[in-house]
This record gives structure tokens, C-alpha cells and sequence, in this order.
């Protein structure tokens, strides 16, 4: 029995959000799960599962502590502008993360 093996490699982070980008432009969503984690509250861990996001415009640094390092997207399912810690992306449309 064959096996198919690109659903099973994983994908690299930034490559992922790279494609999360070019499906957003083109009208298009995709799923991604996470960890969430607030540093100020030193809280999080539970994992999020959105199966229908979109990117939206990132906020400056001067707006959002850090923005650079997060992922800003809108839930389509839910019309919810949301934001998650880039490096906690643990899955791209079912295929796993990795930083390489």
C-alpha cells in the first residue's frame, strides 16, 4: 500500500506563513493550529485550532509590543480579528511546523 508522503512531511514556519500569505491574496483561507501564551500573565499553553483563517495587515511594533513576531489573521468562521506568537504555529493546513 502506497503512502503518501506529502501530507506527512512537515513544513518549515516561515515558508507556511509564506504560503498563508499568498492564499490570503488570492481570496483564499486555511487552517492553522497554535499555542497561546500571554508574557504577561505568564498563561497559556492550550492549543487553538482555526479552520478557516485569513492574514490580515500586521500592527507596528509602536502599536503592539512585538508585532513583528506575531501572526495577525481573521477567523472567517467567526469574523474575529485575531493575532498568535509566529514560533508557536504548530500546524499549517494539517501538515506540521518546524523551524529549521
Amino acid at each position: 500500500m502506497a503512502v503518501d508522503k506529502t501530507e506527512a512531511q512537515p513544513i518549515d514556519l516561515y515558508d507556511a506563513i509564506e504560503q498563508m500569505k499568498r492564499i490570503s491574496l488570492a481570496g483564499g483561507t486555511f487552517s492553522l493550529t497554535f499555542r497561546k501564551w500571554n508574557r504577561q500573565t505568564r498563561n497559556g499553553g492550550y492549543v487553538v485550532k482555526v479552520n478557516a483563517a485569513r492574514i490580515r495587515p500586521k500592527t507596528k511594533d509602536d502599536k503592539i509590543s512585538d508585532a513583528s513576531y506575531k501572526l495577525f489573521f481573521t477567523d472567517t468562521e467567526t469574523g474575529l480579528a485575531r493575532n498568535c506568537w509566529q514560533v508557536l504555529i504548530t500546524e499549517f493546513n494539517g501538515r506540521r511546523t518546524v523551524l529549521n
